[in-house]
């Protein structure tokens, strides 16, 4: 009975400790090793909108400049354009090879008007 219990209790001391070690690696992996990689509209859409180089212009300029959006709506903080932006590809990457393929993100660029049809601001947002 004895022997047992000892057994029971190594099994859970040994399953903690991989537990806790594999909890380790993940968050190591997360942090310091996973990597983006944008694709080249992805990274061309983040340049526009950390510049904000679409500010001031008028919708008209915006669809002569980028085309039709994929879609629009209003909300409290006016009219909305989305595009599409690209995708970008995380994990852990050697060179051009991918040693663990994490997950694929769909980047949208949005474009916030004013009430007067006038570009506010630029944002991405990334797509599970």
């Amino acid at each position: 009975m004895k022997e047992k219990l000892k057994a029971i209790s190594l099994a859970i001391i040994i399953t903690g400790i991989l537990l806790g070690i594999g909890y380790f690696i993940n968050h190591v992996f997360n942090y310091f090793l996973k990597e983006e990689r944008p694709n080249e509209l992805c990274e061309k859409m983040q340049e526009i909108s950390d510049n904000q180089t679409l500010v001031g212009l008028s919708k008209k300029e915006v669809e002569e400049t980028l085309g039709e959006p994929v879609e629009s709506y209003n909300d409290k903080a006016g009219n909305i354009y989305i595009y599409y932006g690209g995708k970008m590809d995380t994990g852990l990457f050697w060179g051009n090879t991918t040693i663990f393929f994490d997950y694929e993100y769909s980047c949208e660029f949005r474009i916030f008007f004013n009430e007067n049809d006038i570009v506010k601001s630029t944002a991405i947002k990334l797509i599970p």
